[in-house]
């Protein structure tokens, strides 16, 4: 039977991450214009956030929830809990407090990466609701409430402070102990017929649909670039707009928003984009 090269999703970026160190990841907007990190500063920068969740006491089957708009930020916080063998729990950034609380004390997170203020504002509202959470973590800077700790995902990755050696060999070790028929991820139903449902989905899953999506897509090649616009928090963009890419050596571009994405895709000039009918 043929078999994936991968154990899991982090062994998979930090393989990439030495196959090809100087290849663009990742191209986002800043200050006007797209911007890029190469796949070895993807993988640094996915170290240092699960050095970061480590800390705060992240350890192996816990889960963690992002509630946040497609960014950098959402997949190197992502791998940063995979890396732990911790397990990521996306939530719509559209979603209402009372349907953020629900996730949130179903999967029992410990910790909520958030995108902006508005994120963090629909938290506090139900702050004394959600009693495992211990730690908000914000991709923009913002001052936060006391009753409800904030970082800034600079202070949670430290990055004034270079990974060391040791780091590096207890990171990776964490990496090497995440196995295929580990849980990945908690992704939840919409709950349009009734209460949403948590669907579980292993490393193996998630690898094996990228990588046979790759092999019938028989075009797909290592030049390929990608504007990314779908929600990651659902599973057609996280496992063919985001791991394919990621699996295959491409570049992913992060449209600024869905109403910025003619506009997007005039700058970007992707090869690739994924969509729906």
């Amino acid at each position: 039977m043929e078999k994936i090269p991968y154990k899991s999703v982090p062994d998979m970026l930090k393989m990439n991450a030495e196959k090809h160190p100087d290849k663009p990841a990742l191209g986002y907007k800043k200050d006007g214009k797209y911007t890029t990190i190469t796949y070895k500063q993807y993988y640094e920068n996915v170290l240092m956030c699960a050095r970061g969740l480590k800390k705060l006491g992240i350890k192996k089957g816990d889960f963690v929830a992002i509630l946040s708009e497609n960014r950098v930020g959402w997949v190197i916080a992502d791998i940063g809990i995979l890396s732990l063998g911790a397990i990521t729990c996306p939530i719509y950034p559209t979603n209402t407090p009372e349907q953020i609380k629900y996730v949130i004390n179903h999967s029992e997170s410990k910790v909520v990466f958030v995108s902006t203020k508005s994120q963090y504002e629909k938290l506090l509202e139900i702050k004394n609701e959600i009693p495992t959470v211990n730690y908000v973590v914000s991709f923009e800077k913002f001052l936060g409430d006391k009753t409800l700790p904030l970082l800034t995902f600079n202070q949670l990755l430290e990055t004034s402070l270079p990974l060391t050696k040791e780091d590096r060999e207890i990171l990776e070790n964490e990496i090497n102990q995440v196995l295929e028929d580990d849980i990945l991820t908690c992704i939840y139903t919409s709950g349009t017929t009734g209460i949403p449902k948590g669907v579980l989905l292993t490393h193996k899953n998630i690898l094996w649909d990228a990588y046979l999506g790759i092999k019938k897509v028989e075009v797909l090649d290592d030049k390929e670039t990608l504007l990314s616009f779908l929600p990651l928090s659902h599973s057609l963009e996280r496992t063919i707009g985001y791991y394919l890419p990621i699996m295959n050596g491409n570049t992913i571009y992060f449209a600024e928003s869905v109403e910025k994405v003619p506009e997007n895709l005039m700058e970007v000039k992707p090869t690739v984009v994924i969509s729906v009918p």
